[in-house]
């Protein structure tokens, strides 16, 4: 398929989106306001809007999804790396479920392509994130999650033009040397970046032609509605041959709904089929498999009609309303109006024919009119001809997102307009308010009710507008005030600095009014500030204080901010914060902060070093105060400062531990009020993770050669042990090499036999081991040090031993089957030898040589009984007479 990219990546001409992209910014982008007139943002609040939540959307060209309130202000945001490609979802559990553009190698720059899907908890961290993109698949323009958890998405499968002619596409319909069906694929997410499919369905399982009866899947196309013709497309000469562009989930019917842009059409497929029912005709709640259970919009498409039966003109998000909501049951679809006589979009709704789980099979299908549609009273005024949606309210109301201007709205059931937002975000910038809206499009935008379950224990105060510098509105019918959320320092802090600004949050927005705010010192006034001079700041929500004159040390201060000294967009005043209810304290004022040693964060620190405070002028012993040393977060040691322990020298404290460090761990300092300068101001407490350090490790062994407890060693096999870092000799000493618990070899550490190269050593033995042997070797704590004298522990025979192989004669003895026989074989370590000659010696060992102790049960001239030791299932050789072997299994 790699073949196909060129094509894929050449003139945008089949790329439906970004040719129709360009050129509608370059109109809409013309449409240029007044000064003073809003341009961006929120343009309209009219009264019988849904309040009471929040709308979800994510602009197509920056990597930023938002929430926003109906007045216009942002409530929260998540970041990711990547553009949508296409939908976000936000969960129940408060995580956005994000899918996301992945331009690849194969896919290219097709509309709609994504290639990601990552979620978000509340915080903007991520969790999850998969990738759905190889050389014939890729996810595209939706997900949905389900509600057992589970991720349904829509993806592009890529096959061959040999294939697709092989399943009777006609030769002339291909643009390129592949086309691209539609697979819906059921992920069950698992850790950070992984899945499992747990259902899939694909569109190449159902198709019909009626081209060529030679080969597979002809048949009559208007007789069989339930598949699709493989050789019917509005444009049959691109390679994405469907382009759908939207799914929803029934969970009432288990049913998916598809919008096929390139059929204009709906499809319904049953999804309470296994998968592989969902591949064949028969299985599932409606026993028809994966085949279509209804499809509206376009009868042409099955051969039930012509052009003028169309319904709608290639549109976008169809989707289930809601129970309990109105027209619950009905599907509401956004009908871009592509290709109608004038250009125009609305918003449709139909009611399927469906009774009892069965959709009523007339054909065309039903119905033939509209239960609801909006349109603009001047209907051009309202036309986006690719990507957007729309979805039921549960007051009634419709929102809708006009995708390509990036215009959100609200209509009643009476398609009066009763809320209007225009995306700020343009494909390279934050828009200001008053300029030209351009390269704003959003694929589609979402409504949460305040009572949906994300929400649940969430901060959700507004914080600005998204478009920069917004010109002041009111949002219409707003009569509630600006609440302060928090103030800065809080009641009743303590050690704030002399110089602190100061900060109040308001739930929403404000403006300053002609109004004074003042300051107190010790009940005392202090500074009087008006709410409009320099001193005072506002960023949206967010009100900063810089008062001139400096607070004193060891001070109560108070702040007191009259009634209306802030107002909102709706001139709704703030309430009063009284000084009883703003209040703190400053600092003490301490000695300088002091040189520590070691320093915070130092590494490889001596078990023995003592510890040092280095202040900026001379100290004295306060007469309380503890020094605790902390070793990996547990307390070993507790120095009172007036021990002798805590020596004084005019600016230099050093303490002298009582017990040395232990190696290799994280060594936490706290420091109580210990000092004090000459004015009697005490040293700034240290508390657990300001002066940490970690201790020095122990040499430590990487790899032995041999292995411990290698078996089949050679007799001359090279010994040496690799260390974790360079080392040296320590203490004259030898290494001990044992052969059967019998000292073999005294090896001088300093002597010729040992090569030490940085943190390999090597050592020769004086003879080569004996067969079969076990051989073990000892090396005494101290005998090696690393480059700072720290001594390797050392390692033991029970550490490091092997054995060697035994004699390779074992193998090659004679195996004379005819006249040696085993019963039973296999078994399970005790059996019966015959033999034609006597029987005068016995021996069995294991495939490497080993000797293996056994028990001999019964013993005549020619038979033995034998029963194995201590073994495990496997192969073992018998050995009789030094002469006959065989093989037995024990199991």
């Amino acid at each position: 398929m790699a073949t196909s990219l060129f094509m894929k990546k050449q003139f945008l001409a089949n790329n439906l989106h970004s040719v129709l992209l360009v050129s509608l910014f370059i109109f809409f982008g013309t449409l240029q306001t007044t000064a003073q007139t809003k341009t961006v943002g929120l343009l309209k609040h009219f009264n019988g809007t849904q309040e009471n939540g929040y709308v979800l959307f994510a602009p197509l060209k920056i990597d930023t999804t938002y929430l926003i309130d109906k007045c216009g202000k942002k409530v929260h945001q998540w970041a990711s790396k990547y553009t949508p490609g296409l939908s976000v979802y936000l969960k129940p559990n408060g995580n956005l479920l994000k899918t996301c553009t992945f331009t690849d190698t194969t896919f290219g720059l097709a509309g709609g392509r994504g290639g990601i899907i990552e979620e978000f908890d509340w915080d903007n961290n991520l969790l999850w994130q998969y990738k759905i993109f190889n050389d014939s698949l890729c996810q595209h323009h939706d997900i949905r999650p389900l509600p057992n958890g589970n991720v349904l998405v829509l993806a592009w499968h890529a096959i061959s033009k040999n294939s697709a002619i092989a399943m009777g596409r006609d030769p002339n319909n291909f643009s390129s040397d592949e086309v691209w069906g539609e697979r819906l694929i059921e992920l069950k997410p698992i850790g950070t970046d992984s899945a499992e499919i747990v259902w899939q369905w694909d569109l190449f399982d159902h198709i019909i032609q009626d081209k060529n009866s030679m080969l597979p899947n002809y048949g009559i196309v208007s007789q069989n509605p339930q598949l699709i013709d493989f050789n019917y497309a509005h444009d049959l000469n691109t390679y994405d041959w469907i382009h759908a562009n939207s799914i929803d989930y029934n969970a009432d019917l288990d049913q998916i709904v598809m919008s096929c842009h390139n059929v204009s059409e709906i499809w319904i497929i049953d999804h309470s089929t296994t998968t592989g029912q969902a591949k064949g005709h028969t299985g599932g709640n409606s026993g028809r498999g994966g085949d279509i259970l209804y499809r509206w919009g376009n009868p042409e498409a099955y051969k039930k009609g012509g052009s003028l039966d169309r319904k709608l003109f290639r549109q976008h998000n169809a989707n289930w309303i809601p129970p309990g909501y109105k027209d619950s049951g009905n599907i509401m679809i956004f009908n871009n109006g592509w290709g109608r006589d004038t250009s125009y979009s609305s918003i449709d709704v139909i009611k399927p024919p469906l009774a009892n789980g069965i959709y009523n099979p007339s054909l065309p299908y039903l119905p033939s009119t509209l239960s609801w549609q909006y349109k603009d009273s001047v209907p051009t005024r309202f036309f986006s001809q690719i990507i957007s949606g729309a979805h039921r309210l549960s007051n009634g109301n419709t929102l809708i997102c006009s995708g390509v201007q990036g215009r959100l709205f609200e209509v009643t059931l009476q398609k009066k307009i009763v809320w209007e937002y225009r995306n700020p975000i343009s494909q390279v910038a934050v828009q200001k308010d008053g300029e030209g809206a351009s390269n704003n499009s959003v694929f589609r935008c979402t409504f949460y009710p305040n009572t949906y379950a994300a929400f649940k224990n969430k901060s959700l105060t507004p914080y600005g507008t998204i478009e920069k510098n917004p010109y002041a509105y009111s949002c219409n019918y707003e009569t509630v005030t600006p609440k302060v959320v928090t103030v800065t320092p809080k009641k009743n802090d303590t050690g704030i600095v002399n110089n602190t600004t100061l900060k109040i949050t308001f739930s929403e927005a404000v403006l300053p009014l002609n109004s004074d705010i003042k300051i107190y010192e010790n009940n005392t006034l202090h500074e009087t500030i008006n709410a409009k001079d320099a001193a005072v700041s506002i960023a949206t929500n967010i009100v900063t204080i810089t008062p001139l004159l400096p607070f004193k040390y060891n001070s109560r201060i108070s702040v007191t901010v009259p009634i209306g000294t802030f107002r909102d967009s709706s001139n709704n005043t703030a309430a009063k914060i009284d000084s009883s209810a703003w209040f703190f304290f400053t600092k003490k004022k301490y000695t300088s902060n002091p040189v520590l040693f070691p320093p915070h964060l130092a590494t490889n620190i001596s078990i023995n070093s003592t510890l040092q405070m280095q202040f900026s002028e001379t100290v004295t012993k306060t007469t309380f105060g503890n020094i605790k040393i902390y070793e990996n977060n547990i307390l070993k040691q507790t120095i009172p400062v007036n021990s002798s322990a805590v020596v004084l020298s005019g600016n230099t404290a050093t303490i002298t531990l009582p017990q040395a460090l232990s190696y290799g761990v994280s060594v936490s300092v706290t420091v109580d009020h210990c000092f004090k300068n000459s004015s009697d101001f005490p040293n700034m407490p240290i508390a657990l993770g300001q002066w940490s350090f970690t201790t020095r490790s122990l040499p430590s062994i990487v790899k032995l050669t041999p292995t411990h407890e290698a078996v089949n060693v050679s007799l001359n096999a090279q010994v040496s042990v690799e260390f974790d870092r360079s080392i040296f000799p320590g203490i004259i000493d030898y290494i001990y090499v044992y052969e059967n618990d019998m000292i073999k070899d005294t090896i001088a550490i300093n002597g010729p036999r040992v090569s030490i190269i940085r943190n390999l050593l090597s050592f020769d033995i004086n003879t080569d081991f004996n067969e079969n042997s076990r051989i073990a070797i000892t090396i005494k704590p101290g005998v090696l040090a690393d480059t700072f004298g720290t001594a390797f522990t050392g390692i033991d025979s029970s550490a490091w031993n092997f054995q060697t192989k035994a004699s390779s004669s074992i193998l090659n003895i004679k195996n004379n089957l005819s006249d040696l026989k085993i019963y039973p074989n296999p078994n399970k370590g005790q059996f019966t030898i015959n033999s034609k000659e006597e029987i005068k010696t016995v021996k069995v060992f294991d495939l490497t040589g080993r000797a293996i102790e056994f028990d001999i049960v019964n013993k005549s001239d020619l038979t033995a009984e034998l029963k194995l030791k201590n073994i495990a299932a496997g192969h073992y050789i018998i050995m009789i007479n030094d002469n006959q072997k065989t093989e037995i299994i024990v199991q």
